[in-house]
């Protein structure tokens, strides 16, 4: 019976932890200058639907490789985060409309 407890008392500051953590600061001047690079040479368009954010990667997505596409999802899922004050529900999809990736303040990222 201990254990069962003590693995339930574990469990649950894991689970509080994000809540209580301050946020970090970011610089949002900085955060702002990325979402335009990528918006003006990589990002094809941005939309919402059924509240995710869609963001659909222009033609260079078909050039990149796993790690560049997981690093521009992060990128892009970390300068908005920032730039909103939370992780917000997007969607990553590429220009054919395949999804590649999920961000949502629970699961964080996840490549599909």
């Amino acid at each position: 019976m201990k254990k069962l407890e003590f693995l339930f008392m574990v469990t649950m500051v894991l689970i509080s932890v994000p809540f209580f953590t301050q946020a970090q600061t970011c610089d949002k001047a900085a955060a702002k200058k990325v979402i335009t690079l990528m918006t003006s040479s990589m990002i094809h368009s941005v939309s919402k639907d059924a509240g995710w954010v869609i963001v659909t990667f222009g033609n260079d997505y078909f050039s990149w490789n796993d790690r560049q596409c997981e690093a521009m999802v992060t990128a892009y899922a970390n300068a908005d985060a920032c730039i909103t004050g939370k992780a917000r529900s997007l969607e990553f999809r590429s220009p054919s409309g395949k999804l590649i990736a999920r961000t949502d303040s629970f699961r964080g990222i996840q490549m599909k």
